[in-house]
C-alpha cells in the first residue's frame, strides 16, 4: 500500500504535470527533474499519461493562449534553473535567521535557499505551513532520513524534525513554502514528523 508520503509525492508531481504548482514549488519540481533522474523519469511518465488522456477527451473549445506543459517549460525556465544550478552557491551572501541557520532569499515569492555546513545541526521545530525542500548539493538528515542532491522532502503543517548536515559537503536546499504561519517551535513542542521522496512516483 502507498503511504501518506507517497500520495503526497504523487499529488505534487501530478500538479507539476498539470502545471498547476505555485510558482515556488514548480521551481522546487523543476529542479527535482533536472537533478533526480528518478524525478525526471516519474515526470515524463505522469506527461504521457497526461497526453493520452486528453487524447480520449471530448473536445472543448480553449482559450487561444498557449499553455506550456512541463517539458515545455524546462526548456523556458533554463535561465531560471541556471542561478542554483551553475554558480558557486557556497560564495553567495548568506544571512543567520533567527535561529542561527544560513538562509537567503531568492527572486521566487516564498522560495529561499538554506545552509547546512558540514557537522552543522539545525535547531528542532514544527512547521506551521506546509514545505517542500529539493536538495541542491551535499546531504542532509533527519528523523525519517537522509536526504541526497535531487530528493524532494515534505514537510506539512504541525511537523517536526531535526535537520543535519551528513557526509563532508556543504549541504544547500530550496524551501519552497505555503503562504502563512512559518515555523511554530523549537523540537518538542509541536507535531510529529516529515516525509521524504527519492524514488517512488
Amino acid at each position: 500500500p502507498m503511504s501518506s508520503h507517497d500520495n503526497a509525492y504523487s499529488a505534487f508531481m501530478l500538479d507539476y504535470a498539470a502545471g498547476v504548482l505555485p510558482p515556488a514549488e514548480r521551481l522546487v519540481a523543476d529542479l527535482h527533474r533536472v537533478l533526480s533522474p528518478a524525478g525526471a523519469l516519474n515526470a515524463q511518465l505522469l506527461e504521457s499519461v497526461g497526453g493520452l488522456m486528453l487524447e480520449e477527451a471530448t473536445p472543448q473549445a480553449v482559450n487561444p493562449q498557449p499553455h506550456l506543459g512541463a517539458q515545455d517549460a524546462i526548456g523556458a525556465a533554463s535561465s531560471r534553473l541556471d542561478p542554483y544550478l551553475k554558480r558557486d552557491l557556497i560564495a553567495l551572501k548568506w544571512r543567520k535567521s533567527i535561529f542561527g541557520v544560513k538562509t537567503l532569499k531568492t527572486n521566487t515569492p516564498m522560495a529561499s535557499l538554506l545552509r547546512l555546513d558540514p557537522g552543522e545541526r539545525a535547531p528542532g521545530h514544527s512547521h506551521g505551513r506546509r514545505d517542500v525542500t529539493v536538495v541542491l548539493q551535499g546531504s542532509y538528515a533527519d528523523e525519517f532520513g537522509v536526504y541526497e542532491r535531487g530528493d524532494l522532502a515534505f514537510a506539512e503543517s504541525g511537523m517536526k524534525h531535526q535537520p543535519r548536515a551528513v557526509g563532508g559537503e556543504t549541504c544547500v536546499c530550496l524551501v519552497a513554502e505555503e503562504a502563512g504561519r512559518p515555523l511554530l517551535g523549537f523540537f518538542g513542542l509541536f507535531g510529529v514528523g516529515v516525509k521524504k521522496q527519492k524514488d517512488a512516483a
